[in-house]
């Protein structure tokens, strides 16, 4: 029998997948859509959430993070060669430690790696949010995250979720309570 389980904030873990600069400059889209990536990943780190940043491993060169998500000395880099996170060893033990971990996956595409990484996770029976509003528009992605939700709702809830950021940042945060 599965239950739902709300794991404390400092048991969420943000996984910065592939947030690497592309060959061009950014169009005003996708400036929006890193903007969302920053404003969870300062969330995210002010609320002393585990982040980790995923990126491709490629011969032809070096992964350059997007300005603004670049990692912090203390968030551990992995490097993935398959069409997952877990294709890289370190990050797959490092998860397997905090098995009572709720994986956070920010990505700026609905690819391969993204999916692959929602599904592995669910084998490994953990809570996945995947953050839908920082996935790119278009006919191809759209298709994508139609899928990941009939998959979600079907076969894996409660374990992957599509959120909005707005939905990961807790808003009472900026709120003061003041005498009236």
């Amino acid at each position: 029998m599965l239950s739902l389980r709300s794991a404390p904030a400092e048991s969420r873990h943000l996984l910065c997948l592939d947030l690497v600069r592309g060959p061009g400059a950014p169009t005003g889209e996708e400036e929006v859509r890193i903007g969302r990536c920053r404003r969870l990943l300062a969330f995210a780190r002010a609320s002393g959430w585990v982040v980790s940043h995923v990126y491709p491993r490629t011969a032809r060169r070096s992964a350059r993070p997007l300005e603004g998500l670049a990692p912090l000395t203390s968030e551990p880099v992995y490097y993935r060669t398959g069409a997952s996170a877990f294709s890289n060893r370190a990050f797959c033990r490092t998860i397997r430690e905090r098995y009572d971990t709720d994986l956070v996956i920010m990505s700026l595409t609905l690819s391969s790696a993204a999916l692959g990484t929602a599904l592995s996770a669910h084998d490994q029976e953990l809570a996945v949010t995947l953050i839908g509003d920082t996935l790119k528009k278009d006919p191809s992605n759209a298709e994508g995250l139609e899928a990941i939700e009939t998959v979600a709702h079907a076969l894996v809830a409660p374990f992957v979720q599509i959120k909005a950021t707005e939905q990961m940042i807790d808003q009472r945060r900026g709120l003061r309570l003041v005498e009236a």
